[in-house]
């Protein structure tokens, strides 16, 4: 299972990170944002707010460099 994109503030690994990040095919990219988003989610139905902004700048990263690359993530809701 894949685990969540977090960044502490400040991050000292945050270069070699987002390097790994983008190494990544798309599908592992996108699957990544997935799982974040999730997470995130679920932290803030918790009220974990410290992991919340954690998860929050991971997906902020994660769409800044999907912005690079040329590909928009979008995650579409459930129909009532």
């Amino acid at each position: 299972m894949m685990e969540p994109l977090c960044f502490d503030h400040p991050d000292p690994q945050r270069a070699e990170k987002e390097a790994i990040l983008r190494s990544l095919d798309a599908a592992e990219f996108k699957a990544l944002y997935v799982v974040t988003r999730k997470a995130a989610s679920m932290a803030r139905q918790n009220g974990d707010m410290d992991r919340l902004y954690a998860l929050t700048r991971g997906l902020k990263t994660l769409q800044r460099i999907s912005g690079e690359r040329g590909f928009v993530l979008a995650v579409r809701r459930p129909s009532p």
